[in-house]
């Protein structure tokens, strides 16, 4: 029965002890009708009052969101006018990929009170990506549990959840292929030209190790090697976000290993461009483009491995420097590829299944 019908059969019911009063006489007829009043006038009051018209707000937490994490979420209810109710919640759908529970989050307010009240509730385990919590319910119900009466309020939130970041060690100077995690060892992207650019006369201090000996037979005086001055080897981070069905933590791994790999080589200072192998293939340039890739990492999703070869070929530089390559699987397209690399190459898969 709707609110307003059963609001329709409470004033009837006390128009009948009313006259029902006036035809008895009596204490006991009047006293009834006189308390039925009373409550007549409050569920009139809790239909006509707006009880429902405060002021919701919501705030998240947790300043810096990762996957897996638990998500602390404040609602705060704030009314002008205190109001006598019974039952007091606020409900909430969390956005569909956020978390593996889909049920609605229901919170109990406390009924006694006045102005302002904040209430937390948790999710657990949530999931990369950008989420918008979209709305809030406010359900009220009478002392009596008799009436009540809800409100759903437009409230938008937008969460980033960042991929978690797995360890990552960069490999050895021995070229070696293989899966992240096992790769617990550092590497420094630097070899020394074995050029010789000249020779000048020797300095105190000078290597004798580095003393051109037929020079300075020519000349009658020691004479010194120089050389190249030491150069930096190219380094190029290739991501391939290709994944089949039912394979989704593997690639959500492989973007774990990806953060790691990042934030290692910016601790160590290693200039490196970053490849995502998609349907076009997507150059990143660190630390100018840092914002994009953070996006990136929020909005990822497994790709098609059809055709890599040819389109790694077409966008990756030939170039003879060091290639980190960052995949879910080890698959007959990413072998392939590293057939055709030229230069050193250290490949990471976050599963130990080879396809």
């Amino acid at each position: 029965m709707k609110n307003w019908m059963k609001l329709f059969v409470v004033w009837a019911a006390a128009f009948g002890l009313y006259s029902f009063a006036r035809i008895e006489g009596s204490i006991v007829a009047s006293t009834l009708w006189w308390s039925f009043l009373v409550l007549a006038v409050y569920w009139t009051l809790f239909m006509v009052y707006p009880v429902t018209a405060a002021n919701v707000s919501r705030r998240v937490t947790t300043k810096r969101l990762v996957s897996g994490q638990t998500m602390d979420v404040e609602l705060q209810i704030e009314r002008k006018y205190p109001f006598l109710v019974g039952v007091v919640t606020l409900e909430e759908t969390p956005p569909e990929n956020l978390a593996h529970m889909t049920e609605p989050i229901v919170t109990p307010v406390d009924r006694f009170f006045r102005r302002k009240e904040t209430v937390h509730y948790e999710i657990e385990q949530i999931k990369r990506g950008i989420h918008v919590f979209d709305r809030t319910r406010l359900h009220v119900r009478d002392v009596f549990g008799l009436f009540d009466r809800m409100r759903t309020l437009r409230l938008e939130t937008v969460v980033e959840v960042s991929p978690a970041e797995l360890p990552f060690d960069l490999p050895r100077d021995e070229q070696v292929g293989g899966r992240g995690e096992q790769y617990r060892r550092t590497r420094t992207y630097t070899e020394v030209a074995n050029t010789t650019s000249g020779v000048r006369e020797y300095a105190a201090g000078d290597r004798i190790g580095r003393i051109d000996w037929k020079a300075s037979a020519r000349r009658g005086n020691l004479m010194t090697k120089t050389f190249d001055q030491e150069q930096e080897k190219k380094l190029s981070l290739v991501f391939v976000p290709s994944t089949t069905a039912g394979h989704e933590e593997a690639f959500e791994r492989s973007l774990s290993l990806l953060v790691g790999a990042i934030r290692q080589l910016e601790r160590k200072n290693l200039p490196f461009e970053l490849y995502v192998i998609e349907e076009q293939v997507r150059l990143f340039h660190l630390p100018d483009q840092s914002a994009e890739v953070g996006h990136y990492l929020l909005t990822a999703t497994p790709e098609a491995e059809g055709r890599l070869v040819e389109r790694v070929k077409r966008n990756l530089p030939q170039q003879s420097g060091n290639l980190i390559l960052i995949s879910p699987f080890e698959t007959k397209w990413v072998r392939e590829l590293m057939h055709e690399t030229q230069g050193n190459y250290h490949l990471y898969t976050a599963n130990e299944v080879t396809t």
